[in-house]
């Protein structure tokens, strides 16, 4: 069964109390691949991201959805010490590759995710996406696309195929 993780952008517009045209699509769609049987995954590190925003701009509503993603069939997924050093390795080899997507000093939240889909996939042997906005700095690690273009029929032809991930450091 593929599992599509949930950047910050699509998380952002699943939990936004104001349902935009947008917004509302996002829901939509993520409710059609839970029907058809796609685990649909919050990063630990994606929660705490938009998390630390929501709670900054004191958005009670938007926290409150956060907390309910259960509720929709959406699973959350922890960090772990082994994917914090598939992180270490995947940040390392961007520095030294010259393609590091933030200042040294920082935290690399895009390395954390990677190292989640590359970690469960690796543990599942099951094809992963990241559904992000940001598809060109996530992809450099593994398989991204918009989740507005993740379809459903791609998915299914995938469903008993091994790992496919662009894992850099296997």
């Amino acid at each position: 069964m593929p599992f599509i993780l949930l950047d910050s952008q699509p998380l952002s517009l699943i939990t936004n109390p104001r349902d935009s045209q947008k917004s509302l699509g996002c829901k939509n769609k993520i409710k059609k691949l839970i029907r058809n049987n796609i685990l649909v995954v919050v990063p630990e590190i994606i929660d705490y991201e938009l998390r630390r925003t929501l709670i900054c701009g004191e958005e009670i509503t938007g926290i409150k959805n956060l907390n309910r993603l259960g509720d929709m069939g959406i699973v959350y997924m922890p960090i772990n010490t082994e994917i914090m050093n598939k992180a270490s390795e995947l940040w390392a080899w961007a520095r030294r590759t010259g393609q590091s997507t933030a200042h040294k000093e920082k935290i690399d939240i895009d390395v954390i995710l990677a190292a989640q889909a590359i970690i469960l996939a690796k543990q599942t042997q099951e094809y992963t996406i990241v559904a992000t906005s940001n598809v060109s700095d996530i992809q450099r690690y593994t398989y991204a696309k918009k989740l507005e273009d993740i379809e459903l029929e791609d998915l299914k032809k995938t469903n008993n195929t091994r790992v496919l991930t662009q894992n850099k450091l296997k």
